[in-house]
């Protein structure tokens, strides 16, 4: 087995070898993704608790972009001027809102039987009959790259031989060769929900290789380490009834935004690596996903669910967050054409895999302590069946969409600058 990134790697079966010696290797790396260095966590933990906590004090006193922007405030240092402020105040709101509408369309949407392919397909259409010179085939095939890229990413990361190819002609999944090459993307009513369907699975692979990752695990498990001296500090109300709340809720708004502000701060701050240079917009929906993820480890932890429905709520947490990110895009009238899909996709790869992690382990650790050992629980629960999951799903997809790995800067900078 090779041991030059610390990474599993797959044996001769095609299975994940596991060790705790080898997980830990892989949280260093993953925190190496995440963190300028490594007295960076503790800093971003910090901000990130005090937004929580003034939010806590607040949210019933103040409007919410009262609030936020009053937060914000409180690092002049950081901001060009008082527009930048209510700016990235409002593109937060903005941008969480829209994900939680997204997921309680898609909620009721499966509440009537429907499947989520048949959503999707209905939720680009829309955006088209809003902008009829949107090519609804280019405009699939971008938000199907946004998660093909971040899975030939994880993949990558999981597969130390790859781990160098930018762009793939074929990824090794579990014993599975899963070709790369695409043809353009034709949309009509024969092809519709074939293509929707696709996306889907893309979706659902990506939330298996996410719930696959044990050094994510670990890294939410060292946020506890980065917050000793909150030991004694009262749970947070506001992330309490987040996670107490049911999996399909879409009332706890305010938490997530909070949260997402403190991210800003310490990515503005020069703590998290991940996040340099990258738009509010990418960083309001990795947190809401990292978030999304921990509450479905919490119920699985709990025993209110089984690991498979964890599974499906991830991976319904992924399409809503794709399927957000696509419509900000598609409303800011950025060209079709560019790669912007694989550059939105390093939401969904290891760097976003590393960032939820972290996140998860702070909310469950504000949240309350019983709430954080269930989310490690629901972490070691899971791993089995999303291996399983991976499995599957590969011999389903016929295409994985050739894309250049990794955040294309310059395309997001064109999008969302």
């Amino acid at each position: 087995m090779s041991q030059s990134n610390g990474f599993s790697t797959p044996n001769a079966s095609g299975h994940l070898l596991h060790g705790e010696g080898e997980h830990e290797r892989q949280a260093d790396l993953l925190s190496q993704v995440a963190f300028a260095d490594a007295g960076s966590a503790p800093k971003a933990a910090e901000v990130i608790w005090s937004f929580i906590r003034s939010y806590d004090q607040h949210r019933k006193e103040m409007p919410l972009d009262q609030w936020l922007t009053q937060e914000f405030n409180k690092y002049p240092h950081l901001w060009e001027n008082n527009a930048e402020v209510e700016g990235v105040a409002r593109t937060l709101i903005d941008s969480i809102t829209r994900t939680n509408q997204h997921k309680e369309s898609l909620q009721q949407h499966l509440d009537k039987g429907k499947s989520t392919a048949n959503w999707l397909a209905k939720e680009l259409e829309q955006d088209a009959q809003v902008n009829p010179d949107l090519n609804l085939g280019e405009y699939a095939e971008q938000v199907q790259d946004m998660l093909a890229s971040a899975n030939v990413s994880l993949v990558q990361t999981l597969t130390p031989d790859i781990r160098d190819t930018t762009v793939s002609t074929s990824v090794a999944i579990g014993g599975t060769t899963v070709a790369t090459e695409k043809q353009p993307t034709i949309w009509d009513e024969n092809s519709r929900l074939a293509i929707a369907k696709d996306i889907n699975n893309q979706a659902l692979l990506n939330a298996a290789l996410n719930a696959s990752y044990h050094g994510a695990r670990i890294l939410g498990q060292r946020t506890w380490n980065w917050m000793s001296g909150h030991e004694n500090a009262p749970a947070s109300v506001a992330l309490q009834e987040f996670f107490d709340s049911s999996l399909k809720s879409t009332q706890h708004i305010g938490a997530q935004i909070a949260v997402s502000g403190g991210v800003v701060v310490a990515a503005k701050s020069g703590w998290l690596s991940f996040f340099r240079d990258m738009p509010a917009e990418m960083i309001a929906t990795t947190t809401y996903t990292g978030l999304e993820r921990a509450k479905a480890l919490y119920k699985l932890g709990q025993g209110d669910i089984l690991a498979d429905t964890a599974i499906n709520a991830i991976e319904q947490t992924t399409m809503v967050a794709a399927r957000s990110l696509a419509q900000a895009v598609e409303q800011k009238g950025t060209q079709l054409g560019t790669q912007w899909g694989a550059a939105l996709g390093s939401v969904f790869g290891p760097g976003g895999t590393a960032f939820g992690g972290f996140v998860g382990g702070i909310a469950g650790r504000l949240a309350g302590k019983a709430v954080g050992t269930l989310i490690e629980k629901g972490g070691r629960k899971i791993v089995e069946v999303a291996s399983k999951v991976v499995r599957k799903v590969t011999e389903t997809i016929k295409e994985v969409s050739s894309a250049v790995v990794g955040a294309l800067k310059s395309a997001v900078s064109s999008i969302f600058g």
